[in-house]
């Protein structure tokens, strides 16, 4: 999901709290299903070029077969080549999963990403028909594949096995929480210095633990649409089928910038402007989860029983000495050796404003914390939205889930770095932060200072963030979120306004990722254009409702 200390984008909420929710909405656009309508492939074309030195990627030949834990998924790894500078140097394998077509007559191959930078494309696949609707189950093969440096592909490994095996012990109540130590760095007080230090720290970490020697150099976005466009190839489409989500909408649009022509059809659903600074991105996400928790203290208060009283801001106050009081004195919870401080509730805080269908469940979370000092509620919910479902009952999982979460942790750290040059100087830094601070009381803890981390991070690209053009590639429909606590809503229209051939859908509500997740209208309107090439009408808005209890209108 996100890092307190690097909250960028995050992966979708689907991957992490799938069981917390599948929202439902209404339509207030023109956008009614026609299931019955045949799904039609583009248009076909001949093979795009393919980039010198290369052959041999491109033309490799993917062996599937059934995934030892799914046997109704397929999977599969391609070789590339680590650095694309020199493709005959060493390779890595990308890790590859497909749900296969339901009808086994597919139109095509839709790859997705579902955000982070460092989500699993793989896990996401395995949501099945949570993630995605029987039209598209029946007329694709649906394919996640981990980006370089995460996951399965060359993992950006920055635990030794030894502080693997004390997260284990700490999930399952054998040591010390390994939590209680990330806890106590975000609560200390932020600084230039501090940044660079946890830079070059958790760099040189990463480095010494990774499998890949050189991996850590080689995470930039570019080279994974590069990775992107050789899976497209051995898939057997001329052209690329993509849905991606946060920092996929990234990943998509810079896949548009470099291979125009060979957009299919495309989605990018809670959209990252491609043009902004790393400082800036974190200013944004400052003053939208904000927001959004602004939002939620609202909610809790038109509702019943709310235990934030008065106006909004005095209820956001109490939050916030909730937390200050919990830093001060960590409540203790049912479990034996478990307690929740101010850290753990202002990370739970942050995720859960991504589904609002969760709002009720930390009401009553809330009331316990506040009323009876009692903070078991809060854990659950924290251990859910970190994805830790069940890593009390297996030390096996438990350690794969703490290994996983600090994996992605640190190819986000990674993948920022290199996407973005480092701009600015300690007093400008100092600025950004105070701002942030200003913007964000209730939660902007651990959001500054995003460039002085990567100063200290010290491994970068020469890439300059700009607007996205994609001239000559066909339409891309880009949805966004009025209520997005992630990537706030202008950058939605920012994208969609930057490409030539940009459509925006805009859907009325609050969360962090529409398709699946916001209803019909928006489901309707995204099987349509990635089926049929049909896009919504200029100016489609779709009105998300409060989630329902089943989800039979989209299969």
């Amino acid at each position: 999901m996100i890092s307190m200390n690097r909250f960028r984008t995050g992966a979708l909420p689907l991957v992490a709290v799938t069981s917390l929710c599948l929202a439902l909405s209404a339509c207030t656009a023109s956008t009614s299903s026609n299931s019955s309508a045949r799904a039609t492939p583009v248009a076909e074309t001949s093979a795009p070029p393919i980039p010198a030195g290369l052959e041999s990627f491109y033309g490799q030949k993917i062996d599937w077969s059934a995934c030892e834990d799914e046997a109704s998924f397929q999977c599969a790894t391609a070789q590339v080549p680590l650095d694309y500078a020199n493709p005959t140097g060493q390779t890595i394998d990308i890790a590859l999963k497909k749900l296969p077509s339901t009808s086994g007559e597919p139109i095509g191959t839709l790859f997705v990403n579902p955000g982070g930078p460092g989500g699993s494309g793989v896990e996401h696949v395995s949501a099945g028909e949570a993630a995605f609707s029987a039209d598209l189950r029946s007329n694709f093969d649906i394919i996640g594949f981990d980006p370089r440096g995460v996951g399965a592909s060359a993992p950006l490994t920055c635990l030794s096995p030894e502080e693997i095996d004390q997260a284990a012990k700490a999930a399952t109540g054998q040591a010390a929480s390994s939590a209680d130590d990330s806890a106590s760095k975000r609560n200390k007080e932020e600084s230039v210095q501090a940044s660079i230090q946890d830079g070059q720290e958790t760099a040189a970490k990463c480095e010494q633990n990774s499998s890949v020697p050189g991996i850590i150099d080689h995470m930039d976005t570019a080279s994974v649409v590069q990775d992107l466009d050789i899976l497209r190839a051995t898939s057997g489409d001329p052209r690329l089928y993509f849905m991606g989500a946060s920092y996929g909408t990234y990943l998509g649009a810079r896949y548009a910038e470099m291979f125009p022509a060979n957009v299919g059809r495309m989605v990018l659903d809670s959209a990252q402007d491609p043009s902004l600074q790393n400082a800036q991105i974190g200013l944004d996400q400052a003053a939208a989860i904000e927001g959004s928790v602004r939002t939620y203290v609202e909610h809790c208060q038109a509702g019943e029983d709310c235990p934030l009283t008065g106006t909004p801001d005095e209820g956001l106050s109490q939050l916030r000495a909730l937390i200050d009081n919990a830093n001060a004195t960590p409540l203790p919870t049912s479990q034996e050796g478990v307690t929740v401080d101010g850290a753990t509730i202002s990370s739970t805080l942050v995720q859960l404003m991504y589904d609002d269908s969760t709002w009720d469940t930390l009401t009553s979370a809330l009331r316990a914390a506040m009323r009876n000092n009692d903070g078991t509620e809060l854990s659950a919910l924290a251990t859910a939205a970190e994805g830790g479902g069940d890593a009390e009952q297996d030390p096996e999982k438990a350690a794969q889930a703490q290994a996983q979460k600090a994996a992605n942790e640190s190819a986000m750290s990674a993948i920022d770095c290199l996407d973005y040059p480092v701009r600015g100087d300690q007093a400008q830094w100092d600025e950004q932060a105070a701002t942030i601070k200003e913007t964000a009381p209730t939660v902007g803890q651990g959001l500054g200072y995003r460039d002085a981390f990567c100063q200290g991070w010290g491994h970068s690209t020469d890439h300059e963030p700009a607007a996205v053009r994609a001239e000559g590639s066909a339409p891309i429909l880009v949805v966004g979120i009025t209520g997005d606590p992630a990537t706030p809503y202008h950058w939605s229209q920012a994208l969609a306004s930057q490409l030539e051939s940009g459509r925006l859908l805009t859907v009325e509500g609050n969360g962090h990722g529409a398709y699946r997740l916001k209803g019909a209208c928006v489901d309707n309107a995204v099987d349509s254009y990635l089926l049929r090439g049909e896009l919504p009408d200029e100016g489609t808005t779709c009105k998300a409702e409060p989630a329902a209890a089943a989800a039979t209108t989209t299969g």
